[in-house]
Formats: structure tokens, C-alpha cells, sequence
């Protein structure tokens, strides 16, 4: 057996056959970062707050979610503001949802609608930004990313690893923010891992197992020839080549595992089209393996033109979606520990434009919350009779942000010192939603 060096000690590769690799994308992406997040685990701040929530599941609708059409609808309106789509009754007296949520709007006492989400951001990028990391972009920002991190990173950052996977994940399907997200001015390392689809997952041709070792081997004796020539090699990346070669991360987000009746549940099986519910199921998969926080994303809701059919497709895969996810976790007991959270960067005008669509409207919209012992069967805030304007009980992105990381035990105000020296708080004063707290 040879000799341990300072810059590593001896691991030797598991015998395992070649479906316990990722495909090389990912194995590059999860290789390259994943030692690098178990670094971090170990350097994690932790914290003084009692978490209420252990993992966050963030549904992100990417693209503007019409609020008239989903959770605030208003059927005493001109048919011009009003819509093609009809309500239902919730739970909730007097608390009414569009015709395509029946299973959400049997399920109200679980949830907390907020319907006086407000800032003033109508771009797509500044908007997701805002929302996604709890703070307003700088001016200058379009495309580019803001410089500050993700609520995912954050936790990543505070929190750690768990039982061998990354912090963060995003699921496929959320590619447009991330062209513009990311770790901001936290280590490279919390980044989120872009996770992978199963039916992705599958042995790549190109890398033989012969192969792998080679190149592990390679990145040993680099280490061991010059410390000034390549990263330190350590434990860190030994845990990262295992998780890699065993294939933990890949049978966290193989969802065809589950039975029929689950599927069925998340919609899967249910003939409608797309992929929410296999995305949704995976993401439970994951914060049972131990990932602590996921983002599933579709960027399917900039509906300019067109929008009412386009709603009467889309619309009932959320239903189906977060219902079913709800469900799921309460029944394995993980509903009380998990935070679940439907998201968009922003509603759409009340009136309908002449290509029967709705622009974007960032006055007044509407999100969803769920789980980690929160007070649910309520809805906060309301919007005025047309949808234009918050009415009672502004609710901002800050607010949003310090409720999340308050109930995963992290204090939003915590100061991080960045690498030029510069002191600045997760989250700017904000306060958590008082009325979601329990």
C-alpha cells in the first residue's frame, strides 16, 4: 500500500461497475465542485436559531405567474380584467381559486397565500434576482449575475452537507435564472449543483471505469509533484471521487423508483404533458437523501399572447405538482421539517392586452407557502378589486428571504465579510413574516 504524503492520504477506488457514474457533464460538474462543498460543510458558521425547516423545496415559475389566473382571482371584474377562466371555492370561506387548482384549493389549511407580494423590478432577470436572493440588483445589472448569492447558497454556506450531497440543488428546467444566479460573493463552492433528470442518468459510453481511475490518479501525482502547481488533494475530494463513484447522487434522482400510486399522485401518470411532476417528485427524493435545499423551475409563463389556453395546460401540472408533493411529505412524516415554497418573479397586468395576453406586473402578486410547522389556512395581505395594487399588507422580497432563512435557523442578518473586506448582511433589516410564524 503506498505511503500517505502530506497532500493526501491514501484511497483506494470502490469496485463498482460503470452504472455508478453520472454522465460526464455531470460528473464533471459534480467532480470539479463537490469537493469543494464538503470543504465547506466543515467551515460552516452554523447557527444560533432553532430551524424549523431542515430542507426547502422552492417551485419556481419562471417567467411572471398571472395572479388573476391562479391564486387571486377576481370574478366581480370586467371580463377584460377578469379573464376566460373561472373560480372555485377553496377551504378558506370566501378565499376562491381558478377552476385548474381543484386540488390546491382543497388543501387551503395547509397552505399560506400570500397575495400582496410587491416590489418594482419588471424584467425578467432583475425580477427572478430579486426574488430568488432577497435583494434588489444593482442598477447596472441586466443579464449578468447581481453579486449576490442565492437563499440556496446561503444555506449552503451556513449549513453544510448532509449525508454525502451537495446543500443546493437546481433541477433542470430553471435555465433561465441560471444564466444570472448563483453564489455572489460566497465561495464558488455553494454554488447550486445543476442537477440532472433520471432519464438522463444513464452509463456513459466514454468513460470506462479504467478511465476514472486513471484520472484520479493523474490528479494525485500533479499534487504530489508541486503544491504550487495544483489544489491540495484531501479528504474532501476522496468523499467527493466516492459519492461520484458509487452512484449516490444518481439514485437520489432516479424518481422511476417510485410505485405507480406516487407517480400518480405528482401527475405523472395522469397524461399530462411536460415535466413538473417528475421534477417535483425528484426534488422530494432529494431532501430525503439529504440535500437540504432544491429548486424545481419551468420557464414556460411569459404569456404575452395567448394566455388562456395556455394556463388551461400549464396550469393543472402545478395543481397536480405541489398538491402531490404536500401530500407526499406528510405522510412520511417530512412536512413539519420541510418548507415548501411556490414562487415567480412577478405577477401580469390586470387588463388583457390586444394579443389576449397579460404583460408583466410586479405591483401586486401572489406566492404560496407550505409546511415547517408555519401557520397555515390563511391568506396575507390582499390586492385591491382589480388586482393593480396592494390593498392590505405589503409583503417584499426581503420579507420573503428573511422568513425562509429565519426558518432553516439562520439569522438574516448575519454580517459576511467578503474578500475585499466589505461587511454585508444576508438580508437588509427585513423582518420574517410574522404571520407565518408559529
Amino acid at each position: 500500500m503506498p505511503a500517505k504524503t502530506a497532500c493526501s492520504s491514501y484511497f483506494q477506488l470502490p469496485n463498482i461497475s460503470r452504472r455508478g457514474f453520472l454522465q460526464a457533464g455531470s460528473l464533471g460538474g459534480l467532480g470539479i465542485s463537490l469537493s469543494g462543498i464538503l470543504r465547506s460543510e466543515a467551515l460552516a458558521m452554523g447557527s444560533s436559531i432553532a430551524p424549523k425547516a431542515k430542507s426547502v423545496i422552492l417551485l419556481w415559475l419562471q417567467g411572471g405567474v398571472s395572479h388573476h389566473d391562479t391564486f387571486d382571482p377576481k370574478p366581480y371584474a370586467p371580463a377584460n380584467i377578469r379573464g376566460e377562466l373561472n373560480t372555485i371555492q377553496t377551504t378558506l370561506p370566501g378565499v376562491n381559486f381558478t377552476e385548474h387548482l381543484p386540488k390546491l384549493a382543497g388543501m387551503t389549511d395547509q397552505l399560506a397565500i400570500i397575495r400582496s407580494v410587491t416590489h418594482t423590478e419588471s424584467a425578467h432577470q432583475r425580477g427572478s434576482m430579486y426574488m430568488v436572493e432577497g435583494r434588489r440588483p444593482p442598477k447596472a445589472t441586466g443579464v449578468n449575475a447581481s453579486g449576490y448569492p442565492e437563499l440556496g447558497s446561503i444555506v449552503a454556506h451556513e449549513l453544510g452537507m448532509r449525508s454525502g450531497l451537495p446543500a443546493f440543488v437546481s433541477i433542470p428546467g430553471n435555465d433561465f435564472t441560471s444564466r444570472f444566479t448563483g453564489s455572489g460573493y460566497l465561495p464558488p463552492s455553494v454554488e447550486a449543483f445543476r442537477g440532472t433528470e433520471s432519464n438522463s442518468l444513464k452509463p456513459d459510453q466514454r468513460v470506462t471505469m479504467d478511465r476514472f481511475a486513471e484520472r484520479v490518479e493523474l490528479q494525485r501525482s500533479l499534487c504530489q509533484q508541486s503544491a504550487t502547481t495544483a489544489a491540495p488533494w484531501d479528504t474532501f475530494n476522496e468523499q467527493a471521487i466516492e459519492i461520484i463513484s458509487t452512484g449516490k447522487g444518481a439514485a437520489a434522482f432516479d424518481w422511476q423508483q417510485e410505485s405507480t400510486a406516487t407517480q400518480e399522485r405528482y401527475g405523472i401518470t395522469s397524461g399530462r404533458k411536460g415535466q413538473m411532476g417528475q421534477l417535483t417528485l425528484t426534488a422530494r427524493r432529494l431532501i430525503e437523501a439529504g440535500v437540504r435545499y432544491v429548486t424545481v423551475g419551468r420557464n414556460s409563463w411569459d404569456h404575452h399572447s395567448n394566455i388562456f389556453p395556455l394556463l388551461k395546460d400549464r396550469v393543472p401540472r402545478v395543481d397536480d405538482a405541489m398538491s402531490g408533493l404536500i401530500q407526499d411529505l406528510q405522510e412520511r412524516n417530512l412536512l413539519d421539517e420541510t418548507l415548501v415554497i411556490c414562487m415567480t418573479e412577478y405577477g401580469r397586468t390586470p387588463k388583457i392586452n390586444s394579443q389576449a395576453g397579460r404583460d408583466h406586473w410586479p405591483n401586486a402578486f401572489s406566492i404560496l407557502f407550505a409546511g415547517a410547522g408555519i401557520k397555515t389556512g390563511q391568506v396575507i395581505g390582499a390586492s385591491d378589486k382589480d388586482g393593480a395594487a396592494v390593498q392590505d399588507r405589503p409583503v417584499s422580497p426581503e420579507e420573503i428571504a428573511a422568513t425562509i432563512l429565519h426558518l432553516t435557523g439562520i439569522n438574516p442578518h448575519h454580517e459576511y465579510m467578503t474578500q475585499d473586506g466589505r461587511p454585508i448582511m444576508y438580508v437588509d433589516y427585513a423582518q420574517p413574516i410574522a404571520e407565518l410564524l408559529s
